[in-house]
């Protein structure tokens, strides 16, 4: 079998995806970004690279016989003047600028294609958390819950074709606040002086953009996402079924929904208005 590179950012997702790998019987080599991969890769062969070092990183992957690559963990990305790409990385600079993360990646993983190394969906690695479709926690929401619903689902899907926005807030008919480049649970805090707690239940959807190169970019909730919708005042977590994956153990998310009285439910790209 093809030996697997792991480009590992952070949170120990990277680590649960290289046991997973380990597990399926794939030979794992961890690439760990410096600055950003927090895990612990120690029962794995690893290698730092840093972000801005696309040649250099590629050559790894051939020099360490790695011909399959799968990229996981939130990373975040630096000023150019912190980036200091190497060669390569110069050369692509220039299709990147002004483009939104899922082209950029997509430009790094044609990059180290043409090196002979082929990009891999995350979700061969984590089948076992994916959202579920239907009600999880909380029962089946009322008809201003499933309103709010439809408006930030059909938002999502315009912003998805322009390679922008994964999540968005509604309250009573209104936009309260759209993911950029802060990520998911910086939205999430942003909105918090937003939210009308005395009025009706302010929503939070999340799903795949339209279009979505399933193998890069995969959106992601997890503990830290509930948390910081509990914080906010976010009543419901509308995530969309089999595309959006889970950080965390479904048990532990929903229980977690459940101890902040937070319901969560698996919506579908045609639950627009």
């Amino acid at each position: 079998m093809a030996r697997l590179a792991i480009i590992a950012g952070q949170g120990k997702l990277p680590l649960d995806v290289a046991k997973t790998a380990r597990a399926q019987g794939r030979d794992v080599y961890v690439f760990p970004i410096d600055g950003q991969a927090d895990a612990d890769f120690s029962a794995f062969p690893a290698h730092p690279i840093r972000l801005g070092a696309v040649g250099q990183t590629r050559q790894y992957f051939n020099d360490f016989g790695c011909s399959e690559l799968v990229m996981v963990g939130k990373v975040v990305w630096p000023s150019l003047a912190a980036l200091r790409p190497d060669v390569a990385g110069v050369k692509l600079l220039g299709k990147m600028v002004k483009r939104g993360d899922d082209s950029v990646l997509r430009i790094l993983s044609e990059f180290f294609a043409e090196g002979g190394v082929k990009t891999l969906p995350v979700q061969i690695f984590l089948d076992d958390r994916k959202m579920p479709s239907g009600a999880v926690v909380g029962g089946n929401l009322d008809n201003d819950a499933t309103a709010m619903i439809a408006i930030g689902a059909d938002l999502l899907a315009l912003l998805g074709a322009s390679d922008v926005g994964q999540s968005a807030i509604v309250q009573n008919g209104r936009v309260l606040a759209i993911e950029a480049a802060e990520g998911t649970n910086a939205m999430i805090a942003r909105s918090k002086d937003l939210i009308d707690r005395s009025a009706g239940l302010a929503v939070f959807i999340k799903m795949q953009k339209s279009e979505q190169d399933q193998r890069l970019d995969t959106p992601f909730i997890g503990l830290d996402t509930v948390y910081a919708a509990a914080a906010a005042g976010i009543g419901v977590l509308a995530i969309e079924a089999q595309n959006v994956m889970l950080a965390d153990d479904l048990h532990a998310i929903t229980t977690a929904c459940e101890n902040h009285g937070i319901a969560l439910v698996g919506i579908s790209a045609t639950d627009t208005a």
